[in-house]
């Protein structure tokens, strides 16, 4: 008998245990300030992120690649990635914006070991159409990739450049 209640005492000292190690908020008390201040700045947190996908416009990307798949959230460096794809010619454009503070006071730092060329107005080209650049306190990128390839699509990413920093 004894042992069934050690088994017992042991299982639920464990679920109580477990229990105290759950990862999500806790509902702030009607009377504690703090919490709702914590609650509140976590939500603005949220707010300050940006929607690569919603950047450029249909006619915006469509004179560069052709017909694309309007853009889709993928992956990459950045808080927000999207990526327009012409499924016929592959040829894309990618938008990757920073998370705040990304680019302090507004200026990009070289990667180590990334070899970058300066361009127009503090844009970074880099390798593969890549047109880095800040946009407030953030790091952003666009990539045009195009059959012309080069100066070409350094021009259209510069562009791009242009009407993105004024979005973000």
């Amino acid at each position: 008998m004894k042992r069934t209640t050690l088994t017992t005492f042991l299982i639920v000292s464990l679920a109580l245990a477990a229990s105290a190690c759950d990862s999500s908020p806790a509902t702030p008390a009607a009377g504690d300030k703090a919490s709702v201040a914590a609650t509140t700045a976590g939500d603005t947190k949220q707010s300050t992120t940006v929607d690569a996908c919603t950047l450029l416009k249909p006619g915006e990307v469509t004179p560069i690649i052709g017909k694309n798949d309007g853009g889709r959230p993928t992956s990459g460096v950045g808080d927000s990635v999207c990526g327009w794809e012409n499924p016929d010619t592959y040829h894309s454009v990618t938008v990757s914006v920073g998370g705040p503070g990304t680019a302090a006071s507004g200026q990009i730092k070289d990667e180590p070991g990334v070899s970058s060329e300066p361009g127009p107005d503090g844009i970074r080209f880099l390798s593969g159409g890549i047109a880095r650049f800040a946009a407030g306190d953030r790091d952003c990128q666009v990539q045009v990739v195009t059959g012309a390839g080069g100066d070409d699509d350094r021009s259209t990413a510069a562009k791009l450049v242009g009407l993105l920093r004024d979005r973000i």
